[in-house]
């Protein structure tokens, strides 16, 4: 095989008209909690904070015509399943449903459903790194056994190393496991995200969501063969937080 096709070589590819440009897609996911603990302030809270947060995204990412931003969502409670997808949604036609709050905190569901959709099977071979938020407020109550599987199974796939992953924890700290938590973010100098205010969980899952996009819309495209390789994409620090005392979760 000479590697031409019609004329045209790998080293002189099909031209693309003048004025069009070749879009990248990139992949963001919602990983959102809606157990009974979410019930009440923090559930409306979150509703709130992504509905606010998409339309940033999509004006912080328009700078670059070159990225093709499509959402999907994940809810979890004492299952994981689709809340939006699985067929993934471009970011102007994304729509938020409100979340209900039921049944316990299965965290290694839904990042094993996560892992999943971020197979070479199931994401293109060569794209932008994508976004994972996992949002949450508890202690996974599926078996530990179970959620470092999930947390091993995301490590194992080439899109889940390159991936921009980010956690928000909601409450106080007593009440969910900040460990187990950290094992999904790959952002170490970020760390967890801890929000213990309404204002705080707008406010970071704003920041999240829009920096992450455009910080994975600033990489280059990757290829999900290049096993050794890591996600390109480094985050500046999150806003400092000042919250008032009578308005916590």
């Amino acid at each position: 095989m000479n590697g031409k096709a019609g004329g045209y070589t790998i080293e002189n590819p099909i031209p693309i008209p003048d004025g069009q440009v070749v879009r990248k897609k990139l992949h963001f996911f919602w990983l959102a909690d809606c157990s009974e603990s979410m019930r009440g302030k923090k559930i409306a809270s979150l509703n709130q904070a992504i509905r606010e947060a998409v339309p940033e995204v999509q004006k912080a990412v328009a700078a670059y015509p070159q990225v093709e931003i499509v959402m999907r969502a994940i809810k979890f409670s004492t299952t994981a399943e689709w809340h939006i997808g699985p067929d993934p949604v471009p970011v102007e036609q994304f729509v938020w449903p409100e979340l209900e709050t039921t049944g316990l905190t299965s965290t290694a569901k839904a990042i094993r459903l996560l892992a999943g959709e971020l197979s070479m099977e199931r994401m293109p071979r060569r794209a932008l790194p994508p976004v994972c938020i996992l949002i949450s407020d508890g202690f996974c109550t599926d078996p530990r056994e179970e959620y470092e599987s999930a947390i091993t199974d995301l490590g194992k796939t080439p899109w889940g190393v390159k991936a921009v992953r980010l956690a928000v924890a909601i409450g106080d700290e007593s009440e969910y496991n900040e460990t187990e938590l950290l094992r999904f973010v790959n952002q170490d100098q970020i760390g967890l995200l801890k929000a213990h205010s309404p204002e705080e969980l707008v406010t970071y899952i704003k920041w999240a969501s829009v920096s992450a996009s455009v910080a994975s819309s600033r990489g280059r495209s990757r290829d999900a063969r290049s096993m050794g390789e890591v996600s390109n994409v480094s985050l500046e620090s999150p806003p400092p937080m000042i919250t008032s005392n009578t308005d916590l979760f």
